[in-house]
Order: C-alpha cells, then sequence, then structure tokens
C-alpha cells in the first residue's frame, strides 16, 4: 500500500492577509507624498475620522510613532481666567493622542474626580497639524460626554 501526504489545498485566508499587508504598506509609502491621505490618517487618531467605515478600513494600518502626538489637560475652559503661573507644557504620547483620556491609566488620573475637563490635543505630520479641542462633561456614573468644539 502507498502511503501519500494528504494533498493540502490553498487557503484563501493567507492570500487575503497578504493582500491586506500589501494594502498597508502602499498606505504608509504613499501617506508622504499625498498630504490628504497624511489628513485623513491624522483625523483618524484624534478620533475625528467622517464615518466608522473610514475609520475601521485605517484599522489596520500600523498607528506607533507615525506622528508627533501631544495633549494638554485643563481644569477651567480655556481664556477663562488668566493663571498666575504659565501652564505646564504640553505632554508628548505616542499612538493616538485621545487615550490619554480614553484609556485606563490616563482616564483615572484625569477624570477620576468627575469633574469637567478641556483638552486640546494636536497631531502633527509633515508640516500639517491637527488640534482638536474637547470639553468633557461629566453626565453621571463615571462617564463623561465628549464634547468637539469647533469642528471642521
Amino acid at each position: 500500500m502507498d502511503q501519500q501526504s494528504p494533498q493540502r489545498g490553498r487557503d484563501p485566508l493567507f492570500g487575503l492577509i497578504l493582500i491586506g499587508i500589501v494594502v498597508v504598506v502602499i498606505w504608509l509609502m504613499l501617506m508622504p507624498c499625498f498630504p490628504g491621505l497624511a489628513a485623513v490618517t491624522l483625523r483618524r487618531f484624534q478620533l475625528r475620522t467622517d464615518s466608522f467605515p473610514l475609520w475601521a478600513i485605517q484599522a489596520p494600518v500600523p498607528s506607533m510613532y507615525n506622528f508627533g502626538n501631544r495633549y494638554e489637560v485643563r481644569k477651567i475652559p480655556e481664556g477663562l481666567l488668566e493663571p498666575i503661573l504659565p501652564p505646564p507644557p504640553p505632554r508628548y504620547i505616542n499612538h493616538f493622542p485621545t487615550r490619554a483620556m480614553t484609556f485606563a491609566f490616563g482616564r483615572y488620573v484625569h477624570l477620576h474626580d468627575g469633574s469637567d475637563r478641556w483638552i486640546t490635543f494636536w497631531s502633527s505630520y509633515r508640516g500639517q497639524t491637527l488640534e482638536t479641542k474637547v470639553h468633557l462633561k461629566p453626565v453621571g456614573e463615571g462617564r463623561f460626554e465628549w464634547l468637539v468644539e469647533g469642528r471642521e
């Protein structure tokens, strides 16, 4: 009796994964050449993408060290009072600057007392800068309403 190893068919999922990798590589390589593509990606970093499908399409694109991301947290609205001492400079953060308010430790540090917060996020890439001002308004039970000021 002749023993042969079973025939392995092609794995369609492998091809789909390869296509996904190629698309992500092309996206990253074209971003320096096309300011519009960079602008779409900047909006993704600040949770300002126009639609969920557009955000989801970008989800596989790596986000580490792509942009210069900073944020500043205030306990009073900007311009309400003139501070005696200058405020601390904005903090730098990797990945998504909004995670300072949406993720674990940063969320606790800035929001644990349940008070209003005003946050400004900046993301920059090759001469483009996106600034987003957000008012986090407490709505009870540790939840906050995310109010974007001056949305495009």
